[in-house]
């Protein structure tokens, strides 16, 4: 038996999609030890031989953004000095995880949706976009979902294969016609925050003092004690506060109406710690790391800045920018006083159908008139096209995937070299998980035909999709399912991501009051 025969096309391309998966949000979660930051490899250590500690974003960042107009010209202090002790700062700040607030926390909320996109990013660098024949004369009707999806792909080959990322920039320079705030302040969140505490400190039913001290001392322990609190809190199936206030024995225990009380409170002064660091690093580090960085990016991005200021017509492109932020505030804010309602993928799909003219007279521009910043990015896009090419002449499968492309072969000679018991039990489970990717597929697609039919009609319209298509939402929601989180006051059951009390924390703002209904992606 060869190589080659070990794995069928669905059992290689499940296998890549697992190691991809679980590769990329592990080195992900990775970044936040400062260890991680020390051991990263170039550019943060140009010398250093060493393996790298997250090898997969090491290559993604040497593949994309190492080639990155005006990104490619920063000098090696600007990682080695600036970024690294930036990053030391942030990990050596011990921010607060969602298992110990109860809550999947907005810092993991953005982990699981990098996570799910670089994974995506990482499968084609690896293993490269499925090549196939294309029709010259193809036909699209945009109200055929399959022709939506069929025209999607058709462009990707014709960019990655093909000479349409070339006609692209041609037909831009001559042509604008391309289809023939508030910030958040932390400071005041963390007034907010404290509002909430003292109200908890306040309250009849609170936790002794006693037991409010361990509470507030857990919050500032070092992270190795941490996570000693929080294995003993999993491994006991115990809530975090009853873990933590159990570390004193001469405690008394939680009361039924004060334990869940703490883990409110704990998870309070967890927000407002996070809230007082971020500030500390980002606005009173010495040296200024911030202010730092981002004079080395605008010397770095200076000639592509005149470059644009001389092609473009800066105060309309301006005001086109300002105009679309205003809409994309609007579409977003969440009436308090009314129903939550959250905006649909139909209302982003009009919002940039609105303002997708103003985007084409500003690239026209750029690249009628600045022809040496034409040369920049299409060299760019050039480059970045070519990382997902497939090196190999591989035949696509009879559903069209061609396994894991250009990995293939690398995850077959890891397969050969196990048992025969174990190749055997990796093949049946490679056969699960391909059938789980099936049914995402399926879902994706479902949402996608309900989505292209509905954005065709009036906004009047009840046409309400519920849920988006695309495969990395679906993966998104999963990684945030996934998310461990400490058991409850009651039960003193496991809890995750997805348990109904976990999903109401979320939701709860700042203020206290729930900002948003949640749903699944």
């Amino acid at each position: 038996m060869t190589h080659l025969d070990l794995l069928s096309s669905k059992q290689a391309h499940a296998l890549f999609d697992i190691l991809t998966s679980h590769v990329t949000l592990t080195e992900i979660e990775s970044l936040k030890h400062s260890k991680t930051i020390a051991t990263f490899g170039p550019p943060l250590q140009p010398s250093s031989t060493d393996p790298a500690s997250t090898p997969l974003l090491r290559i993604l960042l040497q593949s994309f953004i190492d080639y990155l107009p005006g990104f490619k010209d920063v000098t090696s202090h600007f990682w080695t000095d600036s970024i690294y002790r930036l990053g030391t700062a942030l990990d050596d700040a011990n921010l607060s995880q969602s298992y110990d607030k109860g809550s999947v926390g907005i810092r993991r909320t953005l982990s699981t949706a990098s996570a799910s996109i670089i994974e995506s990013v990482a499968r084609g660098r690896l293993g490269g976009y499925p090549k196939r024949p294309l029709k010259e004369d193809s036909k699209y009707d945009r109200a055929i979902p399959d022709d939506v999806v069929k025209a999607w792909d058709d462009f990707l080959q014709r960019i990655i294969y093909g000479d349409l990322l070339d006609k692209m920039f041609v037909k831009a320079s001559e042509t604008d016609n391309l289809s023939d705030h508030e910030p958040v302040v932390l400071t005041a969140e963390v007034t907010e925050l404290r509002k909430r505490a003292k109200q908890i400190e306040q309250s009849k039913d609170s936790p002794d003092k006693s037991q409010m001290d361990r509470l507030c001392k857990y919050v500032s322990e070092a992270a190795e004690e941490q996570q000693r609190i929080r294995n003993e809190s999993e491994s006991r199936s115990i809530s975090i506060a009853a873990a933590i206030t159990g570390q004193d024995k001469i405690l008394p225990p939680l009361t039924e109406s004060s334990h869940k009380l703490a883990l409110d409170y704990v998870s309070i002064k967890l927000a407002i710690r996070d809230r007082e660091k971020l500030i500390e690093v980002l606005c009173h580090h010495s040296p200024d790391l911030v202010t730092k960085s981002i004079r080395e990016l605008v010397t770095v991005y200076d000639p592509i800045i005149r470059a644009l200021h001389k092609a473009v017509d800066l105060s309309a492109g301006v005001t086109d920018l300002q105009n679309f932020i205003d809409d994309l505030i609007n579409l977003s804010l969440i009436d308090k006083t009314k129903p939550a309602k959250l905006p649909t993928v139909q209302d982003f799909c009009r919002l940039l159908e609105k303002h997708q003219k103003s985007s084409h007279v500003f690239i026209h521009q750029a690249l009628k008139n600045g022809k040496e910043l034409s040369q920049w990015y299409h060299e760019y896009a050039s480059h970045a096209i070519e990382q997902y090419k497939q090196m190999g002449d591989i035949d696509a499968a009879a559903d069209g995937k061609t396994a894991a492309g250009d990995f293939t072969r690398c995850l077959n000679d890891l397969v050969s070299k196990l048992s025969e018991d174990q190749r055997q039990q990796v093949l049946k489970q490679l056969d699960q998980h391909a059938t789980f990717l099936d049914s995402l597929a399926q879902q994706s697609k479902a949402r996608m035909d309900k989505t292209v039919r509905a954005s065709l009609e009036p906004k009047s319209s009840n046409n309400e999709v519920e849920g988006n298509p695309g495969m990395f939402l679906l993966k998104w929601q999963l990684f945030i399912d996934q998310t461990a989180i400490t058991p409850g006051p009651t039960d003193n059951q496991p809890r995750s991501g997805k348990t109904d009390s976990v999903v109401d924390a979320t939701a709860v703002d700042v203020d206290g009051e729930k900002s948003a209904t949640t749903h699944q992606a």
